[in-house]
């Protein structure tokens, strides 16, 4: 699943964090001038490594963002409204094709992305979801047609590779925290990514709030960024 994508950049495009195992890092010491400290060999950009930098395609750029918030309804209205990862009407959206049982492993979802360097199709796949009894859940997804090429002003570009996490936390009756991450090798970076997640909680916790569901105190999205620049690649 794609879920995955720019306001500026991608217009209402889906979008989700769950532990990831942490990358092994290596120093580089040999050319490096005596006295200083040498930097981290970062590993390759993979579906285990996404959630910490690590090494993106020439000519993008490693990027990461993740959106807080905390919606005053019950964590169980909460997945009903945002956990089907075919049902992406909460962030404006249809997808133009899905394989596969819903929220399991391997399932796919299909979607025609307007982007300000043209029109694409994104297919993103379901790494995991996991759900508990209280209605707490996490879920992931990554590109599956990477890289995507397009043309821009000073020359190729490409949306790379992409991680994205969506988890939601029982807190009591009528509160649930909810966390949204995307992580890209994109070219161009991150340009709306944070805009966009805080607009999809804000219309979710607006739709439970129509259903007569928001009966708790809710904490407005409030997002945070990281940037890294371009290295080498591989598959995810």
């Amino acid at each position: 699943m794609l879920s995955s994508v720019l306001v500026s950049l991608l217009l209402p495009a889906l979008i989700v964090s769950f532990p990831l195992a942490p990358p092994q890092y290596h120093l580089r010491v040999s050319s490096v001038p005596k006295g200083s400290i040498p930097e981290p060999i970062l590993p390759t950009c993979s579906s285990l490594t996404f959630s910490s930098p690590c090494q993106c395609p020439e000519g993008t750029s490693y990027e990461s963002t993740t959106t807080y918030a905390v919606i005053g309804a019950n964590a169980k209205h909460v997945q009903a409204v945002t956990g089907n990862f075919f049902d992406i009407t909460w962030l404006g959206m249809v997808p133009r094709e899905t394989a596969g049982p819903a929220n399991s492993v391997g399932s796919t979802r299909t979607d025609y992305v307007r982007t300000m360097r043209g029109a694409y199709e994104f297919i993103e796949e379901t790494l995991r979801w996991d759900s508990s009894p209280d209605g707490s859940f996490e879920t992931a997804y990554k590109q599956q047609n990477n890289p995507i090429l397009f043309q821009q002003e000073f020359g190729p570009g490409a949306f790379a590779g992409e991680l994205v996490t969506w988890t939601a936390q029982y807190l009591g009756e009528h509160e649930t925290a909810v966390s949204w991450s995307c992580y890209v090798c994109f070219t161009g970076g991150l340009n709306g990514f944070p805009e966009f997640h805080e607009m999809g909680i804000t219309n979710a916790t607006k739709i439970l709030d129509a259903q007569g569901k928001l009966k708790g105190k809710s904490i407005k999205p409030w997002s945070t960024t990281y940037s890294k620049g371009a290295a080498a690649w591989t598959e995810l």
